[in-house]
C-alpha cells in the first residue's frame, strides 16, 4: 500500500515509434529531431521533479506535438500498439497502491493527460491501480485549488517516514460487531503529507471500502484466532502482534492489515472474546 518501485522505463524511444506508426508503417504524427530530444528532456524533468508539476513539463517546442501524444495512449490499450508496455506495468504489482488490495486493471496517469498531453505513455506517469481508485482520483492532480484539497501522493517518488503513521480505530460492542475506523496520525510527520495522506484516505473512501476487506479478512484467519485464544487471552495478543508484524516485511509498516492486528492486539474487549465476532471455536 501507498508505495510501489519506479516502473522501468525500458527503450522509451521504441515506446514513441510505436505509439505514433501504424502497423502499416505510416506514422500518425512524424517526431521531429528537436521534438523527440524535447520529450526526452521532459522525461528527465518529471523525474528530476519526483513527478510533480513544472512549468518545462509542457514546453512550446512540443506544442505541436502534445495532442497527438495525448491520442497515443490509446495504443497501450489491450490490442493496441503498446498493450506489452501497459501489460509489464500492470504486472509489476498484485494490488493497488492507493487501497491496497484492490486488483489492478487500469493506469492512471498521475499528472493528467488532459494538461500534460506529452507525459500520456510515460511508464512513470502511469500507476497501475483499480477501478474505484482510479474513478475516485480521476479529477484530482497536483496543483489542483487548495480549497479542492492536498492532493494524492505518488506511488513511485513519494518519500514516507519509517514510522507508524496509519492507525485504526476498534469499537467492539457486546453484541460482536466490530467497526474500524482508520486514520493517519504520526506527530513528528510534515503536517502538509499528513493532510495529503489523509486526503487520500478521504478522497478514496477508502474507511467504507475497508469495511468489507475487514470482514473478508478477518474471516480468512478466523480458524487460526479462535484456535490461539483457546490457549488465553495473553497468548492471543501477542499472536496478534506478532503477525502484525509478520506482514510488515510483505505489505510496509503502514499497511491496513498491520494498523488492524496491531490496534486488536491492544483492545483488551476483542482479546478477551474474539468468538463475539468470529463465531463459536469450530467443533472438534
Amino acid at each position: 500500500m501507498w508505495l510501489l518501485d519506479a516502473q522501468e522505463l525500458g527503450d522509451t524511444d521504441a515506446d514513441l515509434t510505436s505509439a505514433l506508426t501504424l502497423k502499416n508503417g505510416n506514422p500518425v504524427y512524424a517526431l521531429s529531431d528537436a521534438e523527440r530530444a524535447a520529450i526526452h528532456a521532459v522525461y528527465a524533468l518529471y523525474d528530476a521533479m519526483l513527478g510533480q508539476p513544472a512549468p518545462g513539463l509542457r514546453p512550446a517546442a512540443l506544442n505541436a506535438a502534445r495532442q497527438s501524444m495525448h491520442d497515443a495512449y490509446s495504443q497501450a490499450q489491450i490490442g493496441g500498439r503498446l498493450e506489452d508496455l501497459r501489460a509489464c506495468i500492470l504486472a509489476s504489482t498484485q494490488a493497488c497502491p492507493y487501497c491496497g488490495f484492490g486488483e489492478v486493471k487500469d493506469l492512471d496517469h498521475y499528472l493528467p493527460r488532459g494538461t500534460y498531453g506529452e507525459l500520456a505513455i510515460y511508464p512513470r506517469n502511469l500507476v497501475p491501480s483499480c477501478g474505484p481508485c482510479n474513478n475516485a482520483k480521476r479529477s484530482v492532480y497536483p496543483g489542483m485549488p487548495a480549497a479542492q484539497g492536498p492532493g494524492l501522493i505518488h506511488a513511485y517518488f513519494q518519500p514516507l517516514p519509517d514510522e507508524d503513521f496509519l492507525h485504526a480505530d476498534v469499537e467492539f460492542d457486546n453484541d460482536g460487531t466490530l467497526s474500524v475506523t482508520f486514520r493517519v496520525d504520526n506527530p513528528g510527520m510534515d503536517p502538509a503529507l499528513a493532510a495529503k495522506l489523509q486526503f487520500q484516505l478521504d478522497r478514496l473512501k477508502l474507511n467504507a471500502r475497508y469495511r468489507a476487506q475487514v470482514n473478508k479478512y478477518l474471516s480468512e484467519q478466523r480458524t487460526a484466532m479462535l484456535m490461539l485464544h483457546a490457549a488465553g487471552d495473553a497468548v492471543f495478543s501477542e499472536f496478534l502482534q506478532r503477525s502484525s508484524a509478520a506482514l510488515v516485511a510483505s505489505y510496509g509498516r503502514n499497511d491496513w492489515r498491520v494498523a488492524l492486528l496491531r490496534t486488536l492486539a491492544a483492545d483488551p474487549a476483542f482479546c478477551a472474546a474474539p468468538q463475539r465476532y468470529l463465531g463459536p471455536p469450530p467443533a472438534a
